[in-house]
């Protein structure tokens, strides 16, 4: 059997090829745009799983300690590293720190705040949250305190009606 090999079957020319890398060239463009999209989603969403993590570990050591037997220190409650209220910390917990730099935390990872009692997340993709002003994102947990007379919850004197763990500004 004879195969017979005419010009126009011999390969390709240099005008496909081109066209071949310009089409590839768009296609991994439009996939690596879509990988960096998922990744900020993904650290959006491990950041969110952490704050309702960190939250509902609060709201479970105050439950704890209004059980009859209890013992409720809610000001001492505030002091302490909210990642110790958890059973396994996160892979991306760097540590407790005394006023933290950018260096020590590292991308993508938490840190407790010693100086401030602060829990301070290090942005891996800044433009995961487009409304932040900063890489580092601060999150604390504050007192609420039960309005006096004069309407001022903020007065130290005021009784301590429960806590929250909210973002703050960095």
């Amino acid at each position: 059997m004879t195969i017979f090999v005419t010009p126009k079957q011999r390969g390709h020319t240099v005008l496909e090829f081109a066209i071949a890398l310009v089409v590839t060239g768009i296609l991994a463009t439009i996939l690596l745009s879509r990988i960096w999209h998922y990744q900020a989603e993904a650290e959006r969403a491990a950041l969110q799983l952490t704050v309702a993590n960190l939250r509902a570990a609060l709201q479970i050591r105050v439950a704890q300690g209004k059980l009859p037997g209890g013992t409720l220190n809610l000001t001492m409650l505030a002091e302490e590293n909210p990642f110790a209220w958890l059973k396994s910390k996160p892979v991306n917990y760097a540590g407790e720190y005394f006023s933290p730099s950018d260096q020590d935390i590292g991308a993508g990872n938490w840190c407790f705040d010693r100086s401030d009692k602060s829990v301070v997340y290090l942005l891996n993709i800044p433009e995961t949250f487009l409304d932040a002003q900063t890489k580092r994102l601060k999150f604390k947990v504050k007192l609420l305190r039960l309005l006096n007379t004069s309407g001022d919850a903020e007065n130290a004197s005021s009784p301590v009606s429960g806590l929250t763990f909210e973002q703050v500004k960095a």
